[in-house]
């Protein structure tokens, strides 16, 4: 099976609009935890949520071809290094220093 250029391009956007809804979704529970009662259940059902969503886009998005596996996850990881910058905190400093 080939690939067409567009094939990859639609796998791209969909890496790009997964690692959105992973990454925006973990800020968002992680901005949530001071006001919510029990914050590991929290925690653990966002987790389970983002990931399996996630995971069964992925599959889907694929159609069985590897190639739109790798190409999606590129689109993941380059929105998880732009969401990274974007919610940098507002010091610019590593808050593990």
């Amino acid at each position: 099976m080939t690939i067409t250029l567009g094939g990859f391009l639609a796998s791209f956007l969909i890496g790009i609009g997964i690692g959105f809804f992973y990454f925006y979704g973990l800020w968002w529970t992680i901005r949530k935890l001071p006001t919510v009662r029990q914050p590991w259940l929290w925690t653990f059902v966002s987790f389970l949520l983002r990931t399996g969503v996630s995971l069964v886009t992925f599959y889907y998005s694929m159609q069985g071809q590897w190639q739109r596996l790798l190409v999606s996850l590129l689109g993941f990881m380059i929105t998880r290094a732009i969401l990274a910058r974007r919610f940098r905190p507002a010091s610019g400093k590593d808050p593990s220093e």
